[in-house]
């Protein structure tokens, strides 16, 4: 592939996702960009475009064009060398054109800066065929169950029962301090946190977007100053809302950079690009512990009721264990 102004080695264009659905057309190839691969952002990738590194169906377009069903877009990211990730995808569970994921958590979904290969999409391909994509996401570092489809027509039910919040969603988390209610919910709109250090954090603010989390204690290590697991069931799908309704209620999630009370701990990952042994003493562990334990849905093609359920990862596990012979640790 060659543009006028550019020479490109052939090798280093790659395809970002699949084929762009229904639902999906219409809109501006710059805004999709911009919403579903946000490491760049929408003037980002403009000028990637005006460079010729964005191609729709091998040709070089604007931020201007509207996308078409069955587009696909296609992205000049040429070798690099990547992070380590955790590779240890397994399938969970299978019916017809419907499977569920486990995704570790250390792992992106989809190409994003340094990743290209070692992302969620590309190993996913490798293990079960091109044709199975992902219907949602998990941030980088939440483990969890991903829904996956091997056609357009099962992605975009599935994904407009997401979008509807057909789809039943629960969380397993584990935090600081003891909440003093056994269940308890958050009805906190989300917007930007204005007077913040950090640009891109969000929190509970007048005039935000609507965001509703109900939570449950499941165990709890300490009184007020120890530690519990919880459960989290978020009836809105908001960026962040599970760890900001957390750490709202008093109760920051362990590994949390972002919302670490500390905004320092943030600062740090962001100027260093890496989980510091800064960030890890505290905010006491590597990733966010945060993982999507159970989805509860209506196959799309057999419309019986389904729930999936994966255990608690053997990180968190662990780090649950060690917790309980150090909580005079806890500083927060």
């Amino acid at each position: 592939m060659t543009n006028d102004s550019k020479s490109f080695e052939a090798a280093a264009w790659r395809g970002l996702g699949g084929p762009i659905s229904d639902r999906d057309a219409g809109i501006r190839v710059d805004l999709y960009l911009a919403k579903t691969y946000p490491f760049l952002t929408r003037s980002g990738w403009q000028k990637r475009m005006d460079l010729g590194e964005v191609l729709i169906n091998e040709q070089s377009i604007k931020g201007s064009y509207k996308l078409k069903t069955s587009d696909r877009v296609s992205f000049y990211h040429p070798e690099s060398v990547e992070p380590e990730v955790d590779r240890d995808l397994r399938v969970i569970w299978q019916d017809g054109s419907v499977m569920a994921v486990f995704k570790p958590g250390n792992l992106p979904m989809h190409e994003n800066g340094a990743y290209r290969k070692n992302t969620f999409a590309h190993i996913l391909a490798e293990l079960v065929g091109q044709e199975w994509s992902a219907v949602h996401r998990l941030d980088r570092e939440t483990s969890g169950i991903v829904l996956c489809g091997s056609n357009n027509t099962v992605r975009q039910k599935l994904a407009a029962d997401f979008e509807a919040k057909k789809i039943q969603k629960e969380y397993q988390l584990i935090v600081s301090g003891v909440p003093e209610q056994s269940t308890w919910a958050v009805d906190g709109p989300i917007g930007d946190l204005v007077e913040s250090k950090i640009r891109i954090k969000k929190w509970v603010v007048d005039g935000g977007l609507s965001a509703q989390t109900g939570f449950a204690i499941e165990q709890t290590l300490g009184v007020s100053g120890g530690f519990s697991l919880l459960r989290a069931f978020p009836k809105t799908g908001r960026t962040n809302q599970i760890r900001i309704h957390a750490a709202y209620s008093g109760h920051w999630i362990l590994g949390d950079k972002l919302y670490h009370p500390n905004e320092d701990v943030f600062l740090d990952y962001w100027e260093t690009q890496q989980t510091t042994d800064f960030c890890i003493k505290e905010t006491m562990f590597r990733r966010c512990c945060l993982h999507a334990a159970a989805l509860t849905f209506v196959h799309p093609e057999t419309k019986e009721f389904v729930r999936v359920e994966s255990e608690l990862p053997a990180d968190m596990r662990e780090l649950w264990s060690s917790l309980s012979l150090r909580p005079s640790e806890f500083k927060g």
